[in-house]
């Protein structure tokens, strides 16, 4: 029986009915996803976007009739249904705005007592309806793009012909431009620099000589150094901050050359070079943190070098492999000391080099991880043995304080026992009351004026248990939470905050100066025509470039390119942490590495692999 049944599914799955009824399903569900989506809260037209390449990919791709239930094609269906649940699980909002008229028709027409089991029925029904509807669409459309992308890689792939001359003129061209017109912008519109609250403390701290490390202290020790200068040579705190953006547009620029002559030197075509240039040159984000004294910018700088300095080791690009090394070990130690989670980004970086490349790799990996405890020595022992202060719990723990926060909220049903244990840290009421899906600030601050959290840290186990508690009996409003928090980095594009124009009211005399009303004013238009055009979002959309950086890495995957899923874990370890850990659901400038990254990883993804010796330890 199970015979004939098996036997009758396989031939009616070779039929010509079955192909014209999936095709049918496709174009349907494919289309009703970008139709439902309409009402979402993120950037639609990036939604838009994604439909159409699938549908454009879906046209192209060779389809025979089984070739969607192929055994070769299964990573492609696992990896497109992970990203139409996600799309799911980010625009859960759609279906409440869809079944509050729904419910509200019930009330009018039902009785009390038969409200409940309408009521039920109807939600059930729609979601039995919208779900498979939307996750089809969605599944489709990811599934042709991946499939276009792997079946058509060859064509777009370039082999890497390493050469040397002209590197330099190169060079000097890329960064002279990027630094004229980064620095020109800065000096006449933004002098001595664009700061937020953040960066008023850590000139505080400089001049105070009171660090602590919730924002990095070596961080804060450049911005000192730049500061002694003004405030020694000019007798002038904003001749200090000036030297400070001079230094840093000057970095950045060098780190855009580098990868840019990378390019060059592998005969990459001379269209793509500039296009990669003009990248660099004319983004808003590119311009404008240039001269943002946030430690996320030198961060993203320093991750860019590793990157790009990594794949010149491997590929022995340049002269010879020692100054490679040396750029890799630079970007590394950059990472660990600039930012937190630069720890994490190093050590699953390491992880990746030693699973991806076993022994070929031996050198690198043990400089790397010399790299890594050296970077942890002079971060927390040292820095402990001068009583400076690291960030608190409350800090790496933004997104459970999230999750338990919207459990008391909205499912308060917690225990004597448990609410009491939660009361030694804060107050229930006012933690249930001061949350906010987006952000965490308004509860870390709560937690930290409430002043107990030596009890937090003595008895982290039960507070361990506590979480895993709720998020057991509690798991919807725990999902929840996680997706308000982190989705701003893993969906379509939101309305946030992403550049700031000014210098923040201080006491210190920091003054911004206009020299050029005109540039200021088109520098201006120039930002806010990325804001809110439609059509330009998707150059300044998070989610967007994390779709584009996982793209990256299941092309290297598929065509068995170890360097190449290499070189995507830096930034996707980025991600990684502020899915963890992040304070803010969108903030640009904690994911602002994987645009400075992606514009070389992109073009990076269609080499042909290297052959196993030229990979081979040097």
């Amino acid at each position: 029986m199970f015979i004939k049944c098996k036997n009758g599914l396989r031939k009616w799955l070779d039929s010509h009915t079955f192909s014209a009824v999936h095709g049918y399903v496709q174009i349907v569900t494919m289309f009703g996803w970008m139709i439902l989506l309409h009402f979402t809260s993120a950037c639609y037209v990036i939604y838009l976007l994604t439909g159409l390449c699938g549908y454009y990919c879906r046209g192209v791709c060779n389809q025979d009739k089984r070739g969607f239930f192929k055994k070769s094609e299964r990573l492609h269906l696992v990896a497109a249904s992970v990203f139409s649940l996600l799309m799911i699980a980010a625009n859960y909002d759609i279906y409440r705005s869809m079944l509050k008229p729904i419910v509200a028709s019930i009330i009018q027409i039902s009785t009390v007592r038969s409200f409940h089991a309408h009521s039920s029925l109807v939600v059930f029904l729609l979601f039995l309806f919208c779900f498979p509807f939307l996750f089809l669409g969605g599944m489709y459309i990811a599934y042709f793009i991946l499939k276009y992308v792997t079946e058509k890689v060859a064509a777009f792939s370039w082999t890497a012909v390493s050469r040397t001359s002209g590197a330099g003129r190169v060079f000097l061209i890329t960064f002279g431009l990027l630094t004229v017109v980064h620095a020109s912008v800065f000096w006449l519109s933004f002098y001595p620099g664009t700061l937020s609250g953040d960066s008023v403390v850590q000139i505080t701290q400089a001049l105070n000589n009171r660090y602590n490390n919730l924002h990095p202290v070596y961080h804060t020790l450049l911005i000192k150094f730049f500061l002694m200068i003004g405030l020694d040579v000019f007798n002038d705190i904003n001749a200090g901050v000036a030297l400070y953006s001079v230094f840093s547009v000057l970095f950045t620029s060098a780190v855009f050359a580098y990868g840019v002559v990378t390019l060059y030197q592998l005969h990459i075509s001379k269209k793509i070079i500039v296009a990669v240039t003009a990248v660099y040159l004319v983004l808003p984000q590119h311009i404008f943190y240039s001269f943002t004294m946030w430690k996320d910018v030198i961060f993203s700088a320093f991750v860019l070098l590793f990157t790009v300095a990594l794949f010149r080791y491997v590929e022995k690009v340049g002269h010879g492999s020692r100054l490679n090394r040396l750029m890799v070990l630079c970007g590394a130690l950059g990472m660990c000391l600039f930012r937190g989670n630069g720890f994490i980004v190093l050590l699953l970086t390491i992880v990746a080099f030693a699973f991806l490349f076993r022994k070929r790799m031996r050198k690198m990996c043990v400089s790397l991880t010399a790299i890594l405890v050296a970077a942890y020595i002079v971060t927390f022992p040292v820095l402990s043995a001068f009583r400076l202060e690291q960030p608190d719990f409350v800090e790496l723990a933004s997104v459970p304080i999230q999750q338990v926060a919207r459990t008391l909220k909205y499912d308060n049903d917690l225990d004597d026992r448990q609410v009491e244990l939660i009361s030694h840290v804060a107050d229930v009421d006012d933690l249930a009351a001061k949350y906010y899906p987006y952000l965490s600030n308004n509860l870390k601050f709560h937690i930290r004026d409430y002043g107990n959290q030596e009890y937090l840290q003595e008895h982290k186990l039960a507070f361990l248990a506590l979480y895993i508690q709720l998020g057991l009996t509690h798991p919807k409003s725990y999902l929840i939470a996680w997706v308000d928090q982190t989705k701003g980095f893993w969906n379509a594009g939101y309305d946030h905050r992403r550049f700031i124009f000014y210098c923040e009211e201080n006491e210190l005399g920091i003054r911004q100066t206009v020299t050029s009303k005109g540039m200021n004013s088109a520098v201006h238009a120039w930002a806010k025509l990325f804001e809110y055009f439609e059509l330009l979002k998707p150059f300044v959309s998070i989610g967007f470039h994390t779709w584009l950086l996982l793209l990256v890495c299941f092309l290297g995957y598929r065509k068995k390119d170890r360097l190449m899923v290499l070189l995507t874990v830096p930034c996707l370890a980025i991600v990684f942490s502020l899915l963890i850990g992040t304070p803010a659901f969108a903030e640009f400038r904690y994911a602002y590495a994987l645009f400075c990254c992606l514009p070389f990883l992109a073009v990076a993804a269609f080499r042909k692999p290297s052959s196993k010796e030229n990979i081979k330890n040097s």
